[in-house]
């Protein structure tokens, strides 16, 4: 194989180079961890905290009152029974046709309802609001009370 003079002047730095490029050296072999112990943590890592080996596991987290995070127990809504041409209108044990019937509303009246529960649905509208009276009470579907009557209004049961 011949070269020119000016070939072996670029070969030969290049060549010089790659043979002076010290070789990766191998990783050093991982040292052996006895079955009980833990390596050491990195010293950068934040120390646990004790821990009482007699205590509950457990733990309780305090509740903080609804009160304290600005929530108050939603009022009683007046709402008006619409909606119906009969005389009255049913008052069920339960949030559903199936519940039977307690007592009956008047349609045009007002009556004061706490809260509602998700049910059967009649006309698209599938929530019951409650009435207590005198320790009873029974639900009466939301198509049947007037807009005043919303979820936001009268929260959950």
């Amino acid at each position: 194989m011949k070269f020119s003079l000016p070939t072996l002047a670029v070969l030969l730095p290049l060549a010089a180079q790659a043979l002076a490029m010290p070789a990766p050296e191998a990783a050093p072999a991982p040292a052996a961890i006895a079955d009980n112990a833990m390596p050491a943590p990195p010293d950068n890592n934040m120390p646990a905290p004790d821990v009482d080996a007699d205590a509950d596991p457990e733990v309780s987290i305090p509740l903080e009152s609804p009160e304290s995070l600005g929530l108050t127990k939603r009022a009683n809504t007046v709402c008006k029974i619409v909606n119906s041409a009969s005389a009255s209108v049913k008052c069920r044990s339960g949030p559903g046709f199936s519940y039977g019937v307690t007592a009956y509303v008047i349609p045009g009246k007002n009556y004061q309802f706490n809260c509602y529960k998700s049910g059967d649905c009649y006309e698209g509208n599938c929530t019951w609001q409650r009435i207590n009276w005198d320790g009873k009470s029974c639900y009466v579907n939301g198509y049947y009370t007037d807009s005043k009557c919303t979820v936001a209004a009268l929260g959950k049961c």
